[in-house]
């Protein structure tokens, strides 16, 4: 059991303006959530990607954003590699599907509560009705789908059942906008953004074959997929990996 006291801080490099915690593992990552939600510290975990630091270049708002969250988990292998490029640091890759679903099994253990926000009716459903088969005591204390009315009333939701963790799946940057605004107003320890997510728990998209995951190398996967839905973002991608081979050939100063 994680005691109820705040764990140290994690260290954080610096990759082009946005923070990358250094973690080592999984397990790292999973008893420092832990640890802050038994000691009730609100934390706002985000999934940092080439992509989302490339878009944050030119998005003064998300990158603001980014540098407020709390942790700041290492989402795409292109951050890793850009961590031990420029940094000299190596930077366990803590995807964020993995980890919600080792949350999951760690909540379930520990007795917290949790919320799921977003996505679309079925896909939420879906994503409820898979986790409580694989973890009949977790304890999903509240769900709503992302094509709500009324945020207040949604909030208030929340608010009433008083979850630990809040996993709200809307796609990026919305969903780390939505967490940012109403993180102050909610009662709840842990807010992570999941993206589509409940969409792969609920079977409504495939997940990635393991050697793809192991290797660091969904995107190519997902791409193969859906070329004419994912060609943007792997665009990003590739415009990401070019800054880094620039800055690490050239330096930050000519590195445009």
């Amino acid at each position: 059991m994680i005691e109820d006291t705040v764990p140290p801080k994690i260290e954080k490099l610096d990759i082009f303006g946005v923070p990358l915690a250094k973690l080592d593992s999984f397990a790292h990552a999973e008893d420092y959530i832990v640890s802050r939600i038994k000691a009730k510290e609100k934390t706002f975990c985000v999934a940092i990607n080439p992509e989302k630091t490339y878009l944050s270049f030119s998005d003064a708002k998300l990158k603001e954003v980014l540098n407020q969250a709390d942790l700041q988990i290492c989402d795409g292998v292109g951050s890793a590699i850009a961590a031990r490029w420029l940094t000299g640091n190596k930077v366990a890759r803590v995807t964020g599907v993995q980890l919600f679903l080792n949350l999951m099994t760690r909540a379930e253990r520990e007795n917290l509560k949790v919320f799921l926000l977003g996505a679309s009716p079925d896909a939420n459903e879906g994503a409820y009705n898979n986790l409580l088969k694989k973890h009949p005591k977790l304890q999903i204390v509240g769900r709503q789908h992302g094509y709500y009315e009324d945020e207040n009333t949604v909030v208030e939701h929340i608010n009433n059942v008083k979850p630990d963790m809040l996993f709200v799946a809307m796609g990026s940057p919305r969903q780390e906008y939505w967490i940012k605004s109403h993180m102050e107003n909610l009662d709840v320890s842990y807010f992570m953004g999941v993206g589509g997510t409940f969409d792969v728990v609920s079977g409504k998209v495939k997940w990635a074959p393991k050697f793809y995951r192991k290797t660091g190398t969904e995107f190519l996967y997902r791409f193969a997929c859906e070329p004419r839905k994912r060609w943007r973002r792997e665009l990003l991608r590739l415009k990401f990996g070019l800054k880094v081979i620039k800055t690490k050939i050239f330096g930050p100063d000519k590195a445009i």
